[in-house]
């Protein structure tokens, strides 16, 4: 599968993708939470709701719906965000990103990738994931971080396909030199390397 990228609109942040295995088209923007819209908020909102709030209630993250809104629109999160071009009232997919500095490294913390049903397995998670390597280079981050529930096998075999690993801050990370002291979590810290 191939993406074509060609640049779409007058400004730096739009582009348009073709997903040529399927011809489906997208553009692909970038926002500061501040600059999303009410509808574009509860677009997001509600595609998150939607894939991720069965899998969190009953894990030890839990979902708190306010809790969840607060950190989704937190005036640090960056969004990309891939709109049908023949819907471009629909959000396709995003991806939350932020720029942290833990444990004496900058990473890229990926917060959120979120595919609307209708969109899955067309390529889009992996188009906005590389997005996010080509990010964290060109910023100099040393890697790219996420958390992912243990009970999402999707996502966890997704992640582990395009390369993401168990990190060495992760509750349930094994430690040669400390053997049996891990945490039992039902979530797992994944990250890659970008340096």
């Amino acid at each position: 599968m191939g993406c074509l990228l060609r640049k779409y609109a007058k400004s730096s942040s739009n582009l348009r993708i073709t997903i040529s295995e399927n011809f489906s088209s997208y553009d692909c923007k970038f926002w500061l939470a501040k600059e999303l819209s009410e509808s574009m908020r509860a677009k997001i909102w509600e595609l998150i709701n939607g894939n991720m709030s069965e899998l969190c209630v009953n894990s030890s993250l839990g979902w708190n719906a306010l809790d969840k809104q607060q950190e989704l629109f937190d005036p640090l999160a960056r969004y990309i965000v891939l709109n049908p071009v023949d819907q471009s009232d629909q959000i396709a997919g995003y991806s939350v990103l932020r720029f942290e500095h833990e444990a004496e490294e900058d990473i890229l913390y990926c917060y959120e990738l979120q595919i609307s049903p209708l969109h899955q397995r067309k390529g889009l998670g992996k188009f906005l994931m590389k997005l996010l390597q080509v990010i964290g280079r060109r910023t100099k981050m040393e890697k790219i971080m996420l958390t992912v529930l243990n009970n999402n096998s999707a996502a966890n075999d997704f992640y582990a396909t395009i390369g993401f690993q168990l990190d060495e801050c992760s509750p349930s990370f094994e430690d040669p030199e400390n053997e049996g002291d891990t945490e039992k979590v039902d979530y797992q810290i994944l990250s890659k390397l970008l340096v």
